[in-house]
């Protein structure tokens, strides 16, 4: 990779520049290194972020000073509510001793922000944690301090932590990324802004929209007025802000540098939660005007009761062309995808019609995935 520096972090693989620290008994060198650096990151200004804060500070040196095996991991928390002069971003790390093999996690669109990275590793990640700490793996989540503003900060900050996180790795560690939803999109863009893959030698998207976020008729105008954060409408197919940014992530993606020094060396896997990969699919004439032509190969969700399409099949997967075939019958109209290829992704996966979470069996695959292009080390 280019040895260039972003904001006094240097871009590159690894190489474990840390200041000697004494160590103390129970605690692992990094580990012990990552909550120094934690207790003296700014709080928010917010008292009850504040007492969060601290509390999870507390629950972080329990869990380093409990004299676990090194079997377990160590929950570490490392933020930045400040990069470059925007909002920044939280992190909480399950170490397995020394750091040597990173997952990272991103998350996807999210305007509550209530949630911290550490609840996701002790709840929702546990089983991720516990079986990819078996296979020699540290699990990362990274959060977002604003989950819906502009998608290049989001990807900024991504890129800052990647930097960071270089500096408390060996040279050449294996670094896989899994980007859920819009997280997908936030790592896509990181390697548009950055022209380079971070060191990423793994990325798996789960049902990102690569092609953009495809409403029900019913949905779409609402969701103009109601869904109003920068993310969602860069998000949103047909939005101005959408040609704008996915039109700035196909031409940089098309060019001979990025397909050949960020592209190519990646192992790359799109998850969907639909199915357009096999022959045909029917929409009576009744879904084709209150939904659209995806309704069937779309994952979706519900709404005041009601079910909208999410991402289509060619969106998640992220298709070369998103053309289809129709065929038109009585009470219904039959479509297929034109072509099946996808140039960015090395392996696409197709699931049955799926409501748009992340469910086990597609964190499964991506970590299948993960662990059979495990590089060697």
């Amino acid at each position: 990779m280019n040895q260039q520096t972003r904001s006094g972090f240097c871009r590159h693989r690894g190489g474990n520049s840390r200041s000697s620290t004494q160590a103390i008994p129970g605690i692992s060198g990094p580990a012990l290194d990552f909550f120094l650096h934690h207790l003296v990151q700014p709080l928010p200004n917010e008292p009850g972020q504040q007492a969060m804060r601290a509390l999870l500070s507390i629950l972080c040196l329990t869990l380093l000073f409990s004299g676990h095996a090194r079997s377990e991991a160590e929950i570490v928390l490392y933020d930045q509510y400040e990069v470059n002069g925007h909002t920044g971003y939280l992190s909480a790390w399950a170490v397995h001793g020394p750091l040597d093999k990173v997952l990272l996690i991103v998350p996807g669109f999210d305007t509550k922000n209530g949630s911290m990275p550490v609840d996701e590793l002790l709840d929702d990640l546990a089983p991720v944690v516990q079986f990819m700490g078996q296979k020699g793996w540290d699990v990362i989540y990274f959060d977002y301090v604003d989950g819906a503003i502009d998608l290049k900060v989001n990807a900024d900050n991504l890129a800052h932590f990647l930097s960071y996180l270089d500096t408390q790795a060996p040279n050449n560690y294996p670094l896989a990324v899994i980007g859920g939803s819009m997280g997908g999109i936030v790592t896509r863009t990181m390697f548009v802004q950055e022209k380079d893959d971070m060191g990423v030698d793994t990325y798996v998207s789960i049902d990102s929209p690569h092609r953009g976020v495809f409403l029900s008729n019913w949905a779409n105008d609402l969701a103009s007025l109601a869904i109003d954060y920068e993310a969602a409408h860069q998000m949103h197919y047909g939005d101005p802000a959408f040609k704008k940014h996915y039109g700035w992530l196909r031409k940089v993606e098309a060019t001979r540098h990025f397909k050949k020094h960020v592209n190519e060396p990646m192992n790359t896997c799109a998850i969907a939660l639909s199915d357009g990969s096999q022959g045909y699919w029917k929409v009576s004439w009744e879904d084709r005007l209150l939904h659209n032509k995806y309704y069937g190969v779309s994952s979706y969700i519900n709404y005041s009761g009601m079910r909208s399409t999410y991402m289509p099949y060619h969106s998640a997967v992220y298709l070369d062309s998103a053309s289809t075939r129709k065929k038109t019958r009585w009470g219904y109209a039959r479509y297929k995808y034109r072509n099946q290829t996808s140039s960015y992704f090395d392996r696409t996966i197709a699931n049955p019609a799926d409501e748009h979470t992340a469910p086990d069996y597609a964190i499964v695959q991506a970590l299948d995935f993960i662990l059979a292009n495990e590089p060697d080390l």
